[in-house]
């Protein structure tokens, strides 16, 4: 995955520290992130009017390689970050229970509190795995997981590695924990494929490689608004809710800018891009997406399961559909 560091001006409308105005903050704030690159800098780029003298650097790639690149930084005492944005949930706690994190000030905002781990990182939208399927390849659509492993999928199913994304690592040990191993056995008896990223699977299944895959959410709204012929289907079994908390390194630099950037993403106006870009928004009263059901059946992740075998899964699913 191409690594990717840029510089950007922070700038838009937003909430500032209640302790700092914002013309007093200034200074340079380093985001590691696996989330969309253009999404996270709209986000930057609305940020503007409120800190026009802070600076953002942005390191973009794959959950695994991200948290891989923190972890030597920490290593060698050296951490660059201040700010993680990134699909593991797993991976947050164990920084929380080191003490890396530090407490979030969200004070005032009435961020809901099943979006709040800890007190230490938190959740700024909602993502969601589920089945996204090629209405010009299938004719017969999967209403669950389990269909997934019927001959009429033979050969047409594919999904981002767990080893790369954080999203589908979720996945995989979700489904692994309710359903069993036996049921990725069976997929990959079915001819299911796994490909490097959420993107590149995405793709793949607009261009008709495949008629279903197991996927954001997000990113196939995106392409069905355009005319791609994608169909959403939310599971029987619930689609599965990814953690993809933010949190502020208590070795920050800044962290009253760190801070405020958290605070902007639960803003009216960043909920409300959330939303724009075909995210389901955190907080209750910022709009929805078109199409999105006002409940949307949920399947919680297994976060307590993947943190207790993430090197199992990761093994498991290498011998199931032999990863290199």
């Amino acid at each position: 995955m191409k690594r990717l560091f840029l510089t950007a001006a922070l700038s838009g409308l937003g909430l500032a520290s209640a302790q700092t105005a914002p013309a007093d903050l200034s200074g340079t704030l380093t985001l590691y992130t696996s989330e969309v690159q253009a999404d996270v800098q709209a986000q930057v780029d609305a940020f503007k009017k409120l800190y026009p003298k802070a600076n953002v650097q942005l390191f973009r790639s794959g959950t695994g390689e991200v948290t891989a690149k923190l972890n030597a930084e920490l290593e060698s005492g050296n951490p660059q970050a201040d700010l993680l944005w990134v699909a593991d949930q797993t991976y947050f706690d164990t920084l929380s229970k080191r003490t890396l994190l530090e407490k979030l000030d969200l004070s005032g905002l009435n961020v809901p509190g099943s979006a709040v781990y800890g007190g230490t990182y938190a959740e700024v939208r909602k993502l969601y795995n589920v089945i996204g399927v090629n209405t010009n390849v299938l004719k017969t659509m999967p209403k669950s997981f389990a269909d997934l492993k019927q001959p009429a999928y033979q050969n047409k199913l594919a999904m981002p590695n767990p080893l790369f994304s954080g999203g589908a690592l979720s996945t995989a040990g979700t489904l692994a924990q309710r359903l069993g191993w036996e049921y990725f056995d069976a997929l990959a008896k079915n001819g299911m494929k796994i490909e490097q990223s959420n993107p590149v699977t995405t793709t793949k299944l607009i261009g008709g490689e495949y008629g279903a895959a197991l996927l954001v959410d997000y990113a196939l709204r995106r392409e069905a608004a355009k005319g791609a012929p994608i169909q959403i289907v939310y599971p029987t079994e619930g689609a599965i809710l990814v953690p993809t908390p933010i949190g502020v390194l208590k070795s920050s630099k800044n962290k009253a800018l760190a801070q405020a950037f958290v605070r902007f993403l639960y803003s009216p106006a960043a909920q409300a891009n959330f939303s724009k870009l075909s995210y389901v928004p955190v907080m209750p009263d910022a709009p929805r997406p078109a199409g999105v059901p006002a409940s949307v059946p949920t399947l919680p992740s297994a976060a307590a399961y993947i943190a207790a075998n993430k090197a199992e899964i990761g093994q498991r699913f290498s011998a199931l559909f032999d990863l290199k």
